[in-house]
């Protein structure tokens, strides 16, 4: 039987005097997945001619790009030509936004945990267009009772687009975006659904959820190398989900004329399926089972520090997120602060925002991480100060 711990750090770089509580900001990328990167990259450089012209040319049906997107969408739920392979999910919003043709008036919906990339790309095209973004105001700590309603009664007549986090960066809770997503169809808007942290974390089944749209980063918990990411996009929206760069084979549409943008290192999607065999080799649901019971775990430890979470536990997988206590409203230089701190004086890694005025702090599981691990961040919390900060 697969034990989980430490000790499985051997199939990563990661420095080895760190103790590493935020595998959710960056991922990881173990070195079986990096060595498939390094052979497609040694491919490529062999004859470059060849690979491009061949090997991953949209032009052939079953190029090298659209054998990884099918192995992909096997994992997700769907067909691989539902889906895109983007550099990241930044990418993939900034795709999708500019994809709607949006005039004075319209509006684009957002939750307030809304990550910042994304809530500057949604301002940015509606300040061209005369649109304007609505965000949703969803105080911590949250519960499930009404989220979907809440939601959904923040939309109105004027609604091009809802853009809904799977699992928010900040607050690290899992929304139900099945239900949220029916909620606002029923009314008639168009959803994407960010879900950067989402594949690896949760079991997917993409067209169940319901969503126009649906981006995820392979590089965080799917353990692909960085710059591997894809969009899915329903049959109903895919002829208007075009690149952010027109190229060669731009006439092929979704989601063919995604792989080839130009000259590029697409080594990391054709890595696709090895940090897919990787997280089989391990059993995929006792993965899932183990990151959502070590990071469960954190929530008695934190405590200590007078911590809370941002959520029920029911709300969180493999990350939980906490406030920690201030005697003032926290300001996103206390996270930075926080962050860096812990790493230099104690070489403990975890992510820290400023959100709603409250300093939080994130803790990721993973299988290299261990209770002992958690054990030693929460230590060096209290030794920087917490509780009665």
């Amino acid at each position: 039987m697969q034990t989980f711990g430490r000790h499985l750090r051997s199939h990563w770089h990661l420095d080895d005097e760190g103790t590493f509580l935020n595998h959710g900001s960056f991922g990881a990328c173990p070195k079986d997945v990096l060595a498939e990167q390094s052979r497609w990259r040694l491919l490529m450089e062999r004859q470059p001619d060849s690979f491009f012209r061949y090997t991953v040319s949209p032009r052939l049906m079953n190029n090298e790009l659209r054998v990884a997107a099918e192995r992909l969408g096997r994992f997700v739920g769907t067909e691989c030509e539902r889906i895109a392979f983007v550099t990241n999910a930044t990418e993939a919003v900034n795709t999708v936004l500019r994809s709607l043709r949006l005039k004075a008036g319209d509006e684009i919906l957002v939750l307030d945990c809304v990550y910042n990339a994304v809530r500057l790309a949604s301002e940015e095209v509606c300040k061209a267009s005369g649109a304007k973004v609505v965000k949703v105001s969803l105080p911590i700590p949250l519960t499930a009772n009404d989220v979907a309603e809440r939601i959904a009664d923040a939309a109105g007549a004027k609604t091009r687009l809802a853009i809904i986090d799977h699992i928010a960066s900040p607050t690290a809770v899992v929304f139900p975006v099945a239900e949220i997503t029916r909620a606002l169809k029923a009314k008639g808007v168009r959803v994407l659904i960010d879900g950067a942290h989402a594949v690896g974390q949760l079991a997917l089944d993409l067209p169940a959820i319901g969503a126009d749209w649906y981006t995820a980063n392979c590089h965080k918990w799917l353990y692909s190398p960085r710059g591997s990411a894809f969009l899915y996009a329903t049959e109903e929206v895919a002829g208007q989900t075009v690149p952010l760069s027109v190229s060669h084979w731009h006439e092929l549409k979704f989601p063919r004329a995604f792989d080839y943008v130009g000259t590029r290192d697409v080594s990391a999607f054709l890595s696709v399926p090895a940090a897919i065999d990787f997280i089989e080799r391990f059993d995929t649901a006792k993965v899932r089972d183990y990151l959502m019971q070590l990071s469960r775990e954190g929530v008695a430890l934190m405590a200590r520090l007078g911590a809370e979470p941002t959520a029920p536990d029911a709300m969180f997988a493999a990350m939980c997120t906490y406030t920690l206590p201030q005697r003032r409203e926290a300001v996103p230089d206390d996270a930075l602060q926080l962050m860096q701190g812990l790493w230099e004086k104690h070489k403990v890694q975890i992510a820290s925002n400023a959100f709603q005025g409250k300093l939080l702090c994130r803790l990721s599981a993973q299988i290299y991480v261990e209770r002992a691990d958690v054990e030693h961040g929460v230590a060096a919390l209290e030794r920087h100060g917490w509780p009665g900060r």
